[in-house]
């Protein structure tokens, strides 16, 4: 038998390889395929501020899942060229904010994919756009990732879809579209309960603008974290976001509202509802102001009824950070800047915009007078947290870009080191 076999060496290692091929392509055969991660048929994208667009996406990928489809949800800051190809059908639910910008978690994807080319050929998408029509460039980010995709070749199911103040018939349409793509009902999460307003004080009685502190309480009392925000539900069905004050363990809601002529929620609180009565009321996740993780230092920006908003981040703590808190008058308009020395800081400084004698200042202005020490402060991985109006906000991060630079900037924005709530 020996004989019959070859002693030829080139022909042995001929024989040895092509059994190695052999067993190689069965293994190959029966090895699993890679899945892209995250993709799917369906995929919904979101880029929100304040939680209202993830919100929407998340229903209407629960939606998509109630009917069947095969379907995967993600933020705008976690998509891939790979996850976009991938699909079939592309959703997106963007808002805008400031002046036609993108949302924090909406920035990487413009710097990024947005300026990139991609072959989107045979895939059909939507983009339902949130805004506020009070702003020039209303729904400008969204208008901006619907031409993009259009450029891409993609095709749209609809004209971009653009929702002011979250108007209920623009969301029916989003609704209806669901629907044609097979999407079933799913439970809607904003669920929301009778809150009764305990006590109501103004803390500005001479100021200009009325202030006021708010607690309400109701029968079971959720969970929440710093950040997050109470959303309540006007008579006529608008909704309005409220940065909560307090945390779970005070045992109520505390809320700073500025009175509003005309604005239906404030109104509502400040002078409509009377102590003892209820609203509609739900608390609401607001992860993008969620506190950064670690235990770097943390500077602390504010103005106004903007101290809600950090107030409980300050509560929540484990290690005292920087406060610059900014009012108009020290003494009309000064309740808060009490409450401010009251909280456990390492340190405070405060700012008035409107003192007697006219020489006033900024937040920006305290924070440019003392750049050295706030990057002694934040060094490399400190994080930053503004609550307050959007001029502020504007200014607070100018001051910011001028002291640590636009890549200390850049880097804490991608990080989630940098985070604002402004409105």
């Amino acid at each position: 038998m020996t004989e019959l076999m070859t002693q030829d060496p080139q022909r042995w290692l001929w024989a040895w390889g092509a059994m190695a091929f052999f067993v190689l392509t069965c293994l190959w055969s029966l090895w699993p395929r890679k899945k892209v991660v995250g993709s799917a048929e369906y995929l919904v994208l979101f880029a929100s501020q304040t939680g209202q667009a993830e919100e929407i996406a998340r229903h209407s990928y629960a939606q998509l899942e109630a009917g069947g489809r095969d379907a995967v949800v993600a933020s705008l800051r976690d998509a891939t060229a790979d996850m976009l190809g991938a699909a079939k059908v592309i959703l997106v639910v963007a808002s805008t904010t400031g002046d036609g910008d993108a949302p924090d978690e909406g920035i990487g994807f413009e710097r990024g994919l947005l300026r990139k080319t991609l072959d989107l050929a045979n895939r059909r998408f939507a983009v339902l756009a949130l805004g506020d029509r009070k702003y020039d460039r209303f729904c400008a980010f969204g208008h901006r990732v619907f031409a993009w995709l259009e450029s891409n070749k993609a095709h749209p199911l609809m004209p971009c879809l653009e929702v002011d103040d979250l108007d209920a018939a623009a969301l029916k349409q989003w609704d209806e579209l669901l629907h044609s793509l097979g999407a079933g009902d799913a439970a809607d999460e904003a669920v929301f309960a009778p809150w009764r307003l305990v006590s109501r004080e103004r803390l500005n009685p001479e100021g200009d603008q009325p202030l006021y502190r708010l607690r309400l309480t109701a029968d079971v009392l959720p969970d929440w974290q710093a950040g997050d925000l109470a959303e309540i539900l006007t008579a006529d069905g608008h909704r309005r976001d409220y940065s909560l004050a307090s945390l779970p363990d005070e045992g109520h809601v505390e809320l700073y509202v500025r009175t509003v002529e005309g604005g239906p929620g404030s109104m509502l609180l400040t002078q409509t509802l009377k102590v003892g009565d209820t609203v509609p009321l739900r608390v609401k996740a607001h992860r993008n102001f969620h506190a950064p993780d670690g235990d770097d230092p943390v500077l602390l920006i504010a103005a106004g009824s903007g101290l809600a908003g950090l107030r409980a981040h300050i509560r929540q703590a484990t290690t005292p950070g920087w406060l610059v808190y900014g009012e108009r008058h020290p003494v009309r308009d000064g309740a808060l800047c009490a409450e401010a020395q009251s909280l456990p800081l390492k340190r405070l400084d405060l700012a008035f915009s409107q003192p007697d004698g006219g020489d006033g200042q900024y937040v920006q202005d305290v924070l440019a007078a003392h750049g050295a020490e706030v990057r002694a402060w934040l060094g490399g991985n400190g994080a930053v947290l503004v609550c307050g109006g959007l001029a502020m906000g504007q200014g607070v991060d100018a001051a910011l870009r001028a002291i640590l630079g636009e890549a200390w900037i850049e880097a804490a924005v991608a990080a989630g080191r940098y985070r604002k709530d402004l409105y």
